[in-house]
């Protein structure tokens, strides 16, 4: 019996330096993810994370500054995640007022399942009330989000040509403190919040928040408080007598 010559082994690819480099800043953040999630960030070491990793302290310092960074790195990676679905659907081509609007509730009534972070969110708030240098960092970072969903809500309503019901920037901050708050009564009470109810209220919520206000003119609403103001002010204005015939 004839044996079958064996296969040559295909030499292993060397990594470049590079290549080496976000493979172990990967493996990193993918290890405090886990350790976090366990353990919380105030009980969390470096060496924590570095031992999941398989890493020295040596390697998260040539990634990190500290586990700060870390934790940040991982809700900016998050939320970028997120804002590529709502950006695809905005580049989508739809442009009818509730299809659109639909599309978006969708994508947005599934995030309390869908985010890794959620957790980490609640915890970064808890953290931030105790330490003040890291409220800070929270507070740049809570800043860039309300900025991008700002962005999300103005580009739905110059899309749609509607008008919102609040000013796009107090939209953008109820709806994503409504997502974190939804998501953690799911983790924490999941038989009373549960999946299907978590997506009604959000799904709800994001259609009401960016319906259609019809205004008749001259009529003041909460994106354009000024025009309605102009025409109350006119409105109070002396009215010029006429004479009348016969008198």
């Amino acid at each position: 019996m004839t044996r079958e010559p064996s296969q040559p082994r295909q030499p292993r690819q060397r990594l470049s330096r590079e290549q080496s480099r976000e493979q172990t800043r990967e493996r990193l953040l993918e290890a405090a993810h886990a350790v976090f999630m366990q353990q919380g960030y105030a009980l969390t070491s470096v060496e924590d994370i570095s031992t999941a990793a398989g890493y020295s302290r040596g390697a998260f310092y040539s990634n990190f500054d500290d586990k700060t960074q870390l934790f940040f790195e991982l809700l900016r990676r998050e939320g970028e995640s997120i804002d590529r679905g709502f950006q695809r659907l905005l580049d989508g081509g739809l442009t009818d007022a509730e299809a659109l609007r639909d599309a978006l509730a969708e994508q947005y009534s599934a995030l309390y399942r869908d985010d890794k972070c959620s957790l980490l969110w609640m915890e970064a708030r808890i953290v931030a009330l105790r330490d003040e240098k890291f409220r800070r960092q929270l507070d740049v970072y809570l800043e860039e989000r309300y900025h991008q969903i700002t962005c999300f809500v103005q580009a739905y309503c110059d899309l749609t040509g509607v008008v919102p019901s609040a000013p796009a920037r107090e939209i953008a901050i109820g709806l994503m403190a409504l997502c974190e708050g939804v998501s953690f009564s799911y983790r924490c009470v999941p038989h009373i919040v549960d999946g299907k109810t978590a997506e009604s209220v959000l799904a709800w919520f994001m259609k009401a928040s960016v319906a259609e206000v019809v205004t008749t003119p001259g009529t003041a609403t909460a994106a354009n408080p000024v025009k309605g103001a102009a025409v109350a002010k006119k409105s109070t204005a002396p009215r010029k007598k006429t004479s009348r015939a016969g008198d």
